[in-house]
Parts: structure tokens; sequence; C-alpha cells
């Protein structure tokens, strides 16, 4: 005799950005829709985005700010660009403001009003969603899936959709599971490393400027093609702010062999550093070192620079040997040791090996009615809305995928 049981056209493993999105799509055309959630709630990792804001896109989203073969970008971009994802949230009832840098925000600046919007939508659509539920197993057998939770409860699906995230932030959901639920299933896992993470510097004299703030571009110097250009905030184990965070993919990975070199331009808006200098001796060369920058460096740099260059504090400047400590500004040496712990990580590089899933319809390659989105990927974005965007983006080509089936 067959067992009975419910067998539902979707079962959604992870409640965040991308399976709630591809969820509210399928529910709205009349699907059967689980979703299983391992936290308490859904969406915590919404509701913590954009420092409780949610940067959820950004006007600017191309395949150039995201570590990830350029044309899964692209094929996704193609289903959910950032014009769709202005109008799908509108169409949720959320009122959207842009800053700089293309950032968009809700115009009340509040992460609860994109997560509560989605929820509220899916509740609507009749989607079904089970928290504190954690997946353990998948099993694929006769064109249907059997998902088996840490409760021991089974669930059946046509299709599955591995929306887990990443392990980044693990204490808002962020989990190893989706890696090892992919990886039962035969798909190859790309060791996942921290990036959107501040990084920890071996000059510990540079502690001395914690708290500062300063534009400047950070540069790879073994890789000059990955920069990164915005605020760097210096903290007591190194560096932060966008000109940190945007880098810290590419240097998480190269870590891997040992030690990264990284230069800082603290002069990045000079189009001729070297005339600018020129004109500025002519001018006030006779100033002592600390008076001389003045008006172009926070005092706290000065009084490093003076201090790493071993400069005369009471000559002046044009006296001095004074295109070494220029050249300084423009390529300050500094050598990352480490990235900041997954708690402090808003993203991870790493993940599911792109390749095995069709671009397209983010289907497995493996396995018909399997579907893999979002964080859990091999895809990586720089800060300002862009790993959220992938995760929408995702998350809605998944569904018309399944629809079309």
């Amino acid at each position: 005799m067959l067992e009975d049981y419910d067998l539902y056209d979707v079962i959604i493993v992870g409640g965040g950005a991308s399976g709630l999105l591809c969820a509210l799509e399928c529910a709205r055309d009349g699907m059967e829709v689980l979703v299983l959630e391992k936290d308490q709630q859904p969406a915590r990792k919404i509701l913590v985005s954009g420092n409780g804001r949610c940067n959820l896109t950004n006007r600017h989203v191309s395949p150039a700010y995201y570590q990830a073969d350029p044309a899964l970008i692209n094929a996704a971009l193609s289903h959910f660009s950032f014009e769709d994802c202005c109008r799908y949230f509108e169409s949720l009832g959320v009122l959207l403001h842009e800053e700089g840098l293309g950032r968009v925000f809700p115009a009340a600046n509040k992460s609860s009003a994109v997560s509560e919007a989605l929820k509220t939508a899916l509740k609507e659509a009749g989607a079904e969603i089970k928290c504190a539920t954690e997946v353990i197993s998948i099993r694929a057998a006769a064109a249907q899936f059997m998902v088996t939770t840490q409760a021991k409860d089974v669930y059946h699906a046509h299709n599955v959709v591995l929306a887990c995230g990443s392990c980044a932030y693990p204490q808002v959901t962020g989990t190893k599971r989706g890696y090892e639920l992919a990886k039962s299933l035969g798909h190859t896992i790309i060791p996942p490393v921290p990036t959107l993470s501040g990084l920890c510097l071996k000059e510990r004299a540079l502690t001395r400027l914690s708290g500062v703030k300063c534009q400047v571009r950070t540069t790879l110097k073994n890789n000059p093609s990955v920069q990164a250009e915005g605020e760097l905030i210096f903290t007591n184990y190194g560096v932060n702010g966008p000109a940190a965070l945007n880098i810290s993919g590419a240097v998480s990975r190269a870590l891997q062999n040992g030690p990264v070199p990284v230069e800082i331009n603290f002069f990045p808006q000079l189009k001729d550093p070297q005339a600018f200098l020129d004109e500025r001796l002519e001018k006030l060369g006779h100033r002592k070192p600390k008076d001389f920058f003045i008006g172009l460096l926070h005092e706290g740099i000065i009084n490093l620079l003076i201090d790493f260059m071993g400069m005369r504090k009471n000559m002046p400047m044009n006296a001095q040997n004074f295109q070494r400590p220029w050249q300084t500004l423009l390529a300050w040496p500094v050598t990352v040791t480490a990235l900041r712990p997954w708690q402090e990580a808003m993203a991870a590089a790493g993940g599911v090996k792109t390749d095995e899933i069709n671009y397209n319809t983010f289907e497995s390659r493996l396995h018909p009615g399997l579907f893999i989105t979002g964080e859990l990927l091999d895809v990586d974005g720089k800060s300002g809305g862009l790993n959220l965007h992938f995760a929408w983006a995702s998350g809605y080509t998944a569904a018309q995928a399944i629809k079309e089936k």
C-alpha cells in the first residue's frame, strides 16, 4: 500500500531574500508552496542588512560588481533588472528612495518595511511557512524529492529550492547546512571564506589611527586590477569601511597563499599628483612638515607619516627629501593577515560551483527539479545592495522556471 502524504509543488529551504521572493512568485501562480526556515522567524538577514535599513538594490548593478561568471550575472539581470526590482517592491507597497552611489533603500529607512511587505504578500498568496524547522537531508527519487527535518518530519515535493544562504552572520541564521545539503546531492562546494568584512593588518602602529575616517583608494599590490575607492575607517584591528569591504573578497581568496600586501592611496581624486605636489611646494614649501600637510590629511595620519618616514619635524618641507613621503601617501603599504570572523562578515565568497546550474533557470544540472539560489552559490558582490539584488534576481528566475514546468 502506498504511503499517504502531501505532495507540494515546491519546497523552499530557507526563508531569506531569494527564498521568500521565489516562494511569493510560485504561490501567486497557484502552486502549493512550503517554506522551511530553521530560525524562529524568516527574513532575519534582511532585517540586519544595510545597517538595519535594507539597501535592497543598486542602480549600477552589473557583472563588474561581482566575483562570478559574468554570464551568470547577465542571465540573472536579464530576468530581474534594477528597474524590475524597484517596480517589484513598489508593487508590494514599499516606497523607495535612492541615495549616493546608486543605493536604494525603503523610504521608511527600516529593513522591516521590506521584510514585512514580503511576509504579508506571502500570507495573502497562501504560501505556507514553517519556522524553527531545520532541514537535515534531501533525497531525490522518482521525479520528486523527500525532505527530512531535524524533528524527523518528512515532506515531499516535485521541486526543491535550496535558498539556505551562506555561513556569514551565524548570529542571524548564517549556516553551513546549505553547503552540506548541496554536497549530499552531488554538487561541488568551493570552500566558503568571509567577504564584505574588515581587514586585520600586521602593522600595529596603525591602531594609533583608530576611529579616523578618510576617502582613499585601496589596491591589491599583487593584483592591481582589484581596487576600491571610498571611505576607509581605521580600527583597533586594522581597517573597515567600503574601501576595505570591496576588496575583501579578493583578499580573502588570496589569503589562502599567505599575507596579502595592499596599498592605500590617500589622494585618489588627484589626476596629476606630482603637479599638485610641485605647486604646493612652490607655495607652502617653507612650512614644517606638519603644517605643510594641514588641510590635506587628518592630523593623526600626518603625525604617523612624519614618524614613519623619519622626517625632521622642524625643517621646512622644501629642504627635505619630500618625494618619499609623498609617494608613500599615494601607495601606503599595509599587510592583511586575516579577515574579521564570520560573525562580522556580511557575505561569503565560495559556495556551490556555478557551472553546475543552468544560468537561465538556476536549476541544477545534476537533478531536474532542484534549484539553487542566492548566497549559497559561489557569487559575491561588492557592498551597496549588490548581494541582495542577486538574491532577489536568482529567486525570481528560479520561480519563473518552476512556473513554466
